[in-house]
């Protein structure tokens, strides 16, 4: 086998691509298969009202033969002068770490006992639950401020996963931002799961708007539609008829434009992922608005994001904002990949 005949997807940047999880084509009509392991990272604060994104990254754990680690920030308030959080709060953390890690353990040995990935995958193949082949889970905690803190450890990460408001919660002010401070500066794909989320729906979506940073993101998309063996939908969204450029651009042309990005990036995923049912999708209204309701019913919306330097990494953009802030399903942004030295040099 050359190196040729493996897909990698996640976050190997040091390979200047999107990587993480090897697939290797089998058969004529055969899905890939799972074939190394990589990290999940999932933050945990220990709320059960919170303990979707655990049981999604446990779930994608003992789908996938993962090693999951679960991590929790000590907040530290901003006039805390001390470098280490006090003994009886590191044992408390402790504590609530392997409450944790015993929580995701039956979850993954639950979902390995039900056989197979979901949706007919063919990758690892799901022990009982009587075998004790447990997943790997590790456990660490961080000292300082949340954002910050899960951007660093991202880069230990193949993918990052942590919790969003419910829709109710989004009402407050400021509800939600956490997912997209992390998600603009972090060194992986970012996986932002709605708190109370329940596993369901078929098929994975992924946005694109003909920038190079929609790539990665069709990439991951298509392979984890292999994955699953499920549909992919290739989506653009935007208005058609822009009111800044009445009568100097055909409105028709906008549409095409949009249409042609859609089947470029449909072909691109067909091309590398034969056995992927791809569908396009061309949506006349606001970006975010037209992807979360696209995702509506999927298991999956997938996204890019810039890879920007300096003060602008701070910026997720406009359309990553908006959807984070409005998520119903689970959502995974992912950075354009590194090339060259300086995709090397990251890792």
């Amino acid at each position: 086998m050359t190196g040729r005949d493996l897909r990698l997807y996640g976050v190997r940047r040091s390979e200047g691509i999107v990587g993480g999880v090897v697939i290797i084509p089998g058969s004529a009509g055969r899905r890939g298969e799972v074939a190394m392991s990589y990290t999940i990272m999932v933050a945990v604060d220990g709320e059960p009202d919170h303990r979707a994104a655990l049981d999604w990254a446990a779930a994608r754990a003992a789908r996938d033969g993962a090693r999951l680690e679960l991590v929790h920030v000590i907040e530290r308030s901003w006039g805390d002068s001390a470098d280490e959080p006090s003994h009886l709060l590191v044992l408390a953390v402790r504590s609530l770490l392997d409450a944790e890690k015993t929580i995701a353990l039956h979850h993954a040995r639950e979902v390995r006992a039900r056989g197979p990935v979901p949706a007919g995958s063919t990758g690892t193949a799901a022990a009982p639950a009587d075998t004790g082949d447990d997943i790997d889970v590790g456990t660490r905690y961080c000292y300082g401020h949340i954002g910050p803190e899960l951007a660093a450890v991202s880069r230990d990460a193949d993918l990052l996963v942590i919790g969003t408001p419910a829709e109710a919660d989004r009402r407050r002010a400021f509800a939600g931002s956490l997912a997209v401070r992390v998600a603009a500066v972090a060194e992986s794909p970012v996986a932002a799961v709605p708190h109370g989320w329940v596993d369901g729906g078929r098929g994975v979506v992924v946005g694109v708007d003909g920038e190079l940073q929609t790539e990665s993101a069709v990439e991951f998309a298509a392979a984890e539609a292999e994955i699953l063996g499920e549909p992919l939908t290739v989506a653009c969204a935007g208005y058609v008829a822009n009111p800044l450029l009445a009568g100097l651009v055909p409105e028709i042309s906008l549409g095409d434009r949009r249409e042609r990005i859609a089947a470029e990036a449909a072909d691109r995923a067909k091309e590398r992922h034969p056995g992927v049912t791809v569908f396009t999708d061309v949506l006349d209204t606001a970006p975010s608005r037209g992807l979360v309701a696209e995702a509506d019913g999927a298991r999956l919306l997938v996204i890019g994001t810039h890879d920007r330097h300096g003060m602008q990494r701070l910026m997720l953009g406009s359309v990553g904002h908006d959807i984070l802030l409005n998520v119903r399903t689970p959502v995974v942004v992912v950075r354009r990949s590194g090339s060259g030295a300086e995709g090397a040099g990251r890792r």
